[in-house]
This record gives C-alpha cells, structure tokens and sequence, in this order.
C-alpha cells in the first residue's frame, strides 16, 4: 500500500474541483490489488480495507498503515465494530472470518447456507448474517445462534444501530426492515426500488436507502417514508453523519455528491473509478472515498484552521 498524506506532495485528482463548495485532500491510500470492500470504526477513526490480492489493511485516520494481513481469500465485505476492537470478512462464497483490531484471525465458519451480508454490532459481541434463503441469523462472539428470522425476501445490506440492540435491513428489491436480536419483528415495509446500500443516523431515526432511479430515499426510524432526494443518475452507495448533517452519495455513472441534511446540494463532482464504497465522518466534515482502482481519498471539508479530531 502507498499512502499519500501531504496534499502539497500528491497532484490531488482532476475530479476534486467539481461545482460547489469543494473539499481538500487530505490523504491519498493505495492497495496492492483492486479495493474490494471497505469498513470504518467510528469511534477509533479506523478504516479497514480488503483488497483483491486479499490483503487486509488497518489505516489509521492520518492515513497511515497501523496493521496489515494477508489471506487466502479476498474479502467481499467487511463490517467492523465503532470501537474497532472487532471486526468481520465474508471471504468467497461461504466463508466468515472474525478479527481483532490487529486483523488477528480470532474465529471462522462457514455456515451450511450461501450467506448474503454480515453486520457486526457496536461493540463487536454480536454478528448478523443473511442468506439466500431468505433467513437472517444473529450469533454471539462464540458464533452461537441467539436469534433468528425470516424474511419474504433475502436481505442483502444489514446495518445495526449504533444506540440499541436492534438490526435495519434491506433487500435488493421491496423491502426494509427491522428487528431485534432474539428475532422478533419491529416493522417491516415494502420499498418498491431496486437498492445498492443501506445506512443510518448514529441513533437510528433515520434510514436512508441508495435507491438507484429513485434517488435517496429516507424512512424514520418507525418505518415511515419521511421524502426522497431525488438526483441525476442512477444512486448506487450513499453514506451518512452520525447527526443528520451531510450525505455523501456515488451513482452508477460515476457522480459523487454532498448534501446537507434537507438534501441540498453542497457539491459535486464526476469521479474517474468505480466507487465501491463510502463513509461519511460522525460530524459530516469530512468524507471517504473508495474506488476500485485509484483507492481511498480523504477529502475535507472543514476550514484548515479547525483542530484535528
């Protein structure tokens, strides 16, 4: 991997200027194949990255390499715990790998059923995974079952709330939902738009949903429709702040945009890669970008006279 963190030593990209008010670079991240997945703990300031020759990274938030691994297989996906102490792979087809934050090996299966998502929680001590059977199964760090549903579709983005005991998930195609750890049903509703992402307010009362041609589409944390941004092109990844502060959003076309928290565009920008995920900081001052062959870009949006968090 090749860190780049001194903007004035790194030509920052073309696409960085965009219309509207622009960011800075703050770092530049290589990987040694294509970035496959991407995961963040937002109370380290962690960020986790998988990439196709299966090497698995740790870097810090000054861009800095703090632990690598390799593995036999490259991760898919990756979700990790806020406070980084945890984190999980599903690697291939069927297996699931558990780390500690030095990317420790620390537990593996591989279920009997194709699973489709994992979601790790806040503190690490509970897995989510959904298979294409259409059930979700919750394991404890001992990959004990503890909990169980079924769902009339397969969920394929699974998030867990950062503030309570209780997962958001949604399908490919006609449903959101939500449930707690033993299982039990909260709500559930149809959605009737292909989706590429899932992802919350750091207390759960909002969800928003990369809808592709329906743009960003926005449940509360109930399961009412609350609106939808709707923008050009086709919205594929999305990410948002802890509060309800800023949005940054890719489409299949290659847009990328920042929004603030009615939807209002801040800026934008056409990226030259595949953007295979974001990440949106707690405060919504400052954003990750992850493409497939360019790699990650720390962009900022704060004045450059703000302390670093």
């Amino acid at each position: 991997m090749n860190p780049a963190r001194d903007p004035e030593l790194q030509h920052a990209p073309k696409w960085l200027k965009g219309r509207g008010l622009g960011p800075r670079m703050r770092w530049h991240s290589t990987t040694d194949g294509s970035l496959e997945a991407m995961a963040y703990a937002r109370e380290t300031g962690d960020l986790f990255l998988a990439d196709a020759t299966g090497t698995l990274s740790r870097v810090d938030r000054h861009g800095q390499i703090a632990s690598i691994t390799h593995l036999h297989s490259p991760p898919t996906q990756l979700s990790w715990s806020d406070d980084g102490n945890f984190g999980a792979a599903l690697c291939g087809e069927d297996l699931i790998l558990r780390f500690d934050r030095n990317l420790k090996v620390v537990g593996e299966f591989t279920p009997s059923e194709i699973p489709l998502a994992i979601a790790i929680s806040p503190f690490g001590n509970h897995l989510a995974v959904s298979y294409v059977n259409a059930t979700t199964t919750f394991y404890n760090e001992r990959r004990r079952k503890i909990g169980r549903f079924e769902t009339l579709r397969p969920l394929a983005f699974l998030r867990f709330c950062p503030n309570e005991p209780i997962l958001f998930g949604a399908a490919e195609h006609g449903l959101v939902c939500c449930f707690n750890l033993s299982g039990a049903e909260i709500w559930r509703e149809k959605n009737w738009s292909n989706v590429g992402g899932l992802r919350l307010t750091g207390d759960g009362d909002l969800v928003y949903l990369a809808s592709f041609a329906h743009g960003v589409e926005v449940y509360d944390g109930d399961g009412a429709s609350v609106g939808s941004y709707v923008l050009d092109g086709t919205v594929h990844r999305l990410d948002a702040s802890y509060e309800p502060n800023r949005l940054i959003v890719s489409t299949v076309e290659g847009a990328l945009y920042w929004l603030d928290a009615d939807g209002e565009l801040l800026w934008s920008t056409t990226v030259s890669d595949d953007v295979v995920d974001l990440v949106c900081d707690p405060f919504g001052e400052w954003a990750y970008v992850g493409l497939g062959q360019e790699g990650v870009y720390s962009l900022e949006w704060r004045s450059e006279s703000a302390p670093q968090k």
